[in-house]
């Protein structure tokens, strides 16, 4: 084993290595954007879904709920983990927010990495949910 450091020429800044083996001198990765618009009441909407030997890093969220959602209530959305494409049942939360009608929320800055095997899915208690996740698929 040899212990050496890696250092920018025009910044001084070193690379990195997270506990994951993986040399950071930048974005891991690029993100993808998935979108989803909720339009039926507690119905699970997917992201993404399993990938063998991957896992999903989220990099944002974006949500809007539109003229369509109660000017009372709102709407709760969850955004979670299922363990099938149709299941409405978290079983991670990843968030749950309640937006009013046509509010906007950017969630940017993001690492959050999902289990593996799983759906990324969303689901609402008020119609109509539009919803992107940024993020890309790493190995296990």
């Amino acid at each position: 084993m040899l212990n050496t450091n890696i250092i920018g020429t025009e910044n001084g800044v070193a690379a990195k290595v997270t506990d994951r083996g993986q040399l950071v001198v930048a974005t891991i990765e690029y993100s993808e954007a998935y979108t989803v618009s909720a339009t039926v009441i507690n119905t699970a909407y997917n992201f993404i879904g399993p990938k063998a030997g991957k896992r999903f890093v989220i990099t944002a969220i974006l949500l809007n709920a539109d003229k369509s959602v109660s000017a009372t209530n709102g709407a709760v959305i969850v955004i979670y983990e299922a363990t099938s494409a149709t299941s409405t049942t978290a079983s991670k939360t990843i968030l749950s927010i309640e937006l009013l009608k046509q509010v906007n929320r950017d969630i940017t800055g993001l690492n959050l990495i999902v289990s593996e095997g799983v759906w990324l899915s969303i689901k609402t208690d008020d119609n109509n949910i539009n919803a992107t996740i940024l993020g890309y698929y790493i190995d296990t």
